[in-house]
């Protein structure tokens, strides 16, 4: 039969192709989840050393002074020309043989580790760097309010950008036909509607969490007096009006703004603005199809700070110091100008909320946690793929890790379920309220995942799809997402020509996830269909 609409696609997902699957069900007892006991946020946080270390290596050699420093993604990532700064600057530095006064050469280790999750690292003593340059001040302020002693500066700033929204150049001529486009006047366009938005996790992102700042501050009215923002603040109505308003333009929130980037770059459509950092930016635009993008730039200014702490030892700070000097020299500013490194104007201006407390920080990231979905429920369905190959290279423990920590942050006024498949679909939580009882449940039911069997892919979808349309007969404001975490393709069930205008017309976003050396040809077709952000999974990470 034709289908062209949602309830074709429901019709046909009933009676056509749910009477093929043989579906059971694994649910998690009451019992068992009351007795569940789930430890705390910071025993899940990432082991540091899972992340790219480049420079110089550790060294137990008694003339040689090493220091490592978590640096944020944007400025560390050596397999990108335009996102690997800091990785040049050590070379550079480390190539030079540098002493301490007292004669020790002074080599630089540089570990990529996006601002937030390096953050969370320290906050947890999981990690003991000499120093931590993340994108922002702000990052360092959250740590104080963590608890974290002696967060000492060694460096204000290594290197100057701003945070900046990008503009799919049809949006930029039509604000422009009103006047200069203004950070204000593009706010004003998207809290009109129409506008789809492209944002990122303020918990890891530093632009994220200087926009989330940065919007709080202005719907506070701070930018007519220049004040920070109060905790008091949060509570006001109008905050709270312009957040949700703000909220139900975004399409789409990544871990950080170089997912966003890339979706952009596959898919120049997907939003209409992104948040992002202006270095990156840069590198967009020599894109082919991007050369007329547009931005507009807003916030405190991201100078990627250097700071030491407590566990530093003199002579690390000493060599921190050296490092920082050679990283602000002329010749290394000027190869960050190469890399898209500018001081853009409204910052040249000083037009910029003050740095504010990080106690104001940690409340501006739970207000965006407890009202990012904008008054609407979320419907989540996560599909896991727990054939046999998912037992290699430890992939569903990789899963599992990532979703334990996952299952501490989800909303509680949200709906999750999880469903696996191998040889067919297991149903383990239905749809349901995120009490506390079925936050248990969840972690419990992923502490229960075994990997055998074979690989009925696209049965286990057409089950998450169709608990998730059956919801929207009942919720029609919901939002309604699939994840689908697999690492290959289907060999067993359905085929994706069966399923494939169900997915078209299911009013669901279908986010598939690949683990391992999963081939990309399945999961890009439901990726073409929905928009999706394909990721290919780190089993030995557990990014989240």
């Amino acid at each position: 039969m034709p289908i062209n609409s949602f309830a074709e696609a429901d019709q046909y997902l009933r009676e056509q192709l749910l009477p093929q699957i043989t579906v059971s069900a694994e649910i998690v007892s009451d019992t068992d989840a009351y007795n569940a006991q789930i430890p705390p946020l910071k025993d899940f946080v990432a082991d540091p050393n899972t992340y790219p270390l480049y420079g110089a290596q550790p060294t137990d050699d008694a003339n040689t002074v090493y220091v490592e420093i978590y640096s944020s993604a944007e400025k560390a990532n050596a397999a990108r020309d335009d996102e690997r700064w800091l990785v040049d600057v050590a070379e550079r530095f480390n190539q030079q043989q540098n002493r301490l006064p007292s004669g020790e050469i002074i080599q630089v280790g540089v570990r990529n580790i996006p601002s937030g999750l390096g953050a969370q690292i320290l906050a947890a003593g999981k990690g003991k760097p000499a120093g931590y340059t993340p994108a922002h001040a702000l990052w360092p302020e959250l740590l104080k309010a963590d608890g974290l002693d002696q967060v000492e500066t060694i460096s204000p700033g290594l290197v100057s950008t701003s945070a900046i929204f990008a503009l799919r150049p049809e949006i930029y001529r039509k604000l422009a036909e009103g006047g200069d486009v203004t950070f204000d006047r593009l706010i004003d366009a998207i809290l009109a509607g129409g506008i789809k938005v492209g944002y990122s996790n303020p918990y890891i992102a530093s632009s994220a969490l200087n926009f989330l700042y940065s919007l709080l501050w202005h719907s506070a009215g701070h930018q007519a007096d220049g004040k920070p923002l109060t905790l008091a603040e949060l509570a006001s109505p109008e905050i709270s009006s312009v957040f949700d308003t703000f909220q139900q333009q975004v399409v789409l929130t990544t871990p950080t703004y170089l997912d966003l980037k890339q979706i952009w770059l596959r898919n120049p459509t997907a939003f209409d603005v992104i948040v992002m950092a202006h270095q990156s930016y840069v590198g967009l635009i020599q894109q082919p199809g991007f050369d007329d993008f547009k931005y507009v730039s807003f916030g405190i200014p991201e100078a990627s700070p250097l700071v030491s702490f407590a566990w530093t030892t003199a002579s690390e700070k000493a060599a921190l110091a050296q490092f920082a000097a050679f990283a602000t020299s002329a010749e290394m500013q000027q190869l960050a100008e190469k890399q898209g490194y500018q001081k853009l104007e409204h910052l040249k201006q000083n037009n910029v909320p003050p740095l504010p407390s990080g106690e104001v920080l940690k409340a501006a990231q739970s207000f965006w946690k407890r009202r990012k979905d904008g008054g609407r429920t979320v419907y989540m369905e996560v599909v896991i793929d727990t054939s046999g190959s998912m037992a290699d290279e430890n992939k569903l423990a990789a899963v599992q890790r990532a979703l334990q920590v996952a299952s501490q942050q989800i909303s509680p006024s949200n709906q999750i379920g999880l469903i696996t498949f191998s040889d067919h679909p297991v149903r383990r939580i239905p749809l349901a309220p995120y009490s506390e009882l079925e936050q248990k449940r969840l972690f419990t039911a992923i502490e229960q995942l075994r990997s055998d069997g074979a690989t009925a892919l696209y049965d286990g979808l057409a089950v998450g799809l169709a608990d998730l349309m059956e919801k929207q007969k009942q919720d029609a404001e919901g939002q309604f997402y699939l994840l689908l975490l697999t690492d290959g393709e289907r060999t067993d069930g359905l085929r994706f020509n069966q399923i494939e205008a169900v997915i078209r017309h299911s009013g669901v976003r279908v986010y598939p996830i690949a683990y391992g050396g999963a081939p990309k040809s399945t999961l890009e077709r439901s990726h073409r269909l929905k928009k999706a952000l394909y990721t290919k999974g780190r089993p030995k990470k557990c990014r989240h």
